[in-house]
């Protein structure tokens, strides 16, 4: 059963100090700290303002790779041979870790030409077995940092006997275009593709927002009930979408209005959601959702936040891990809104009993990725010692910065 957990006193969605004491105490393994180290290759030279990897407990949180040698920040030349390179950092974080390309359970692929597409997936492709592919998602953008090409960001497991693919039945999603899978369990955490809305057995596509968003929903739907689970099992989503107009075309909007229909008022899982420059194929939307078979969530809700139709306003608590949707902040510089926002992460971290020293992942989305050096200078001020994995954009946002993150009690 899921619960509401806030500071708030005032609406049927507040549970008072002892319910939420109650909920951390109670919840499995919520006595025993998970244990966390930072991974950090010897191939990489030192300084950065994150951790290439950290694992907590069996689960490890790589930071976005480009196409550029760690030490040297050489640069090869064609996507082939770029995809290849942030694959081989890949690697080397994966191995200072003891584990292996087989350990990678989900991936985002970041490119900056969808054109490239077809090349990409060749080489990425090539550094797994094809009965060992991870759920994937690969999105176009309009900026990746210091002029990369690909940044690939992933997540591994480190025991493969818990590893296992989720295969729904024919005909019930539409086939792969890639070197993916439609679920994988990592656990009882289960990751799936980035869905678009093609319709299974045709490949057709709604040409309206709202049709393309019910088609997404219900692939996903298909591939969660093959998991043993349900919509109400998911813990984080990230919602993209193309907008050729900018916001006047109200593309978020529309997504939104079918979006909402698939939860329950206040049981929407964590989001961040973002307006990207080319998705593949010809789809306008695109969805990512993690969720768990942990029935015992927890939905920390900020003090003035009231219950939403489409997102955990803060945060979503499963198995230990805390899932924070994405949060923007207030003010005119990026270094003011990367502070505020990281302060409304540090909220949600308090409520639900921890703090900044929890975090394990974040994920930074600017508007301008020429304003990377000043947001590193204030993620530094948060996370002196220790970082977080971390994967930084640029996207189509009002907002100068938006920051997501993954906290593990």
């Amino acid at each position: 059963m899921a619960l509401i957990v806030s500071r708030r006193s005032d609406s049927l969605w507040a549970v008072n100090h002892q319910l939420l004491v109650a909920f951390l105490l109670l919840s499995p393994g919520a006595a025993n700290a998970v244990e966390r180290k930072v991974i950090y290759p010897k191939e990489f030279s030192p300084g950065r303002p994150y951790s290439p990897g950290v694992l907590a407990g069996g689960t490890l949180y790589i930071s976005g790779q480009v196409d550029k040698d760690p030490r040297t920040g050489a640069q090869p030349a064609g996507i082939a041979d770029q995809t290849r390179l942030a694959m081989t950092n890949m690697g080397h974080v994966l191995r200072a870790a003891g584990m292996d390309y087989g350990n990678v359970v989900s991936c985002h692929v970041q490119l900056k030409d969808m054109a490239r597409y077809k090349d990409m997936n060749q080489v990425y492709g090539s550094f797994f077995g094809p009965a060992h592919y991870p759920a994937r998602t690969t999105l176009e953008f309009p900026g990746l940092p210091g002029g990369a090409n690909i940044e690939v960001t992933c997540i591994a497991y480190r025991d493969k006997s818990k590893i296992s693919l989720v295969v729904p039945p024919e005909g019930s999603i539409p086939p792969a275009m890639g070197p993916y899978r439609a679920g994988v369990w990592a656990g009882d955490t289960l990751y799936v593709s980035g869905s678009g809305g093609r319709k299974p057995l045709t490949n057709d596509l709604d040409r309206t927002i709202e049709g393309q968003t019910r088609q997404t929903m219900e692939n996903i739907g298909a591939i969660i009930k093959a998991a043993g689970l349900e919509t109400k099992d998911t813990v984080f989503t990230n919602v993209y979408f193309l907008d050729p107009r900018g916001y006047q075309g109200n593309t978020y909007g529309k997504l939104n209005s079918v979006y909402k229909d698939y939860f329950k008022l206040g049981l929407a899982p964590s989001r961040a959601s973002f307006c990207v420059s080319k998705l593949p194929g010809e789809i306008s939307v695109e969805f990512t959702f993690i969720a768990s078979r942990d029935r015992a969530k927890g939905r920390v809700v900020p003090d003035s936040a009231g219950p939403s139709p489409t997102s955990s306003n803060g945060g979503v608590i499963a198995s230990q891990t805390l899932y924070t949707s994405g949060k923007s902040g207030k003010g005119t510089t990026v270094e003011e809104q990367m502070r505020d926002s990281i302060r409304s992460i540090e909220d949600i971290l308090g409520i639900a009993g921890m703090d900044l020293r929890n975090v394990v992942d974040t994920h930074v989305y600017l508007n301008d990725i020429g304003q990377m050096s000043a947001m590193d200078a204030v993620f530094k001020e948060y996370f002196p010692k220790n970082p977080p994995a971390r994967t930084t954009v640029q996207v189509i946002q009002q907002q100068l910065v938006q920051v997501q993150a993954v906290a593990v009690r």
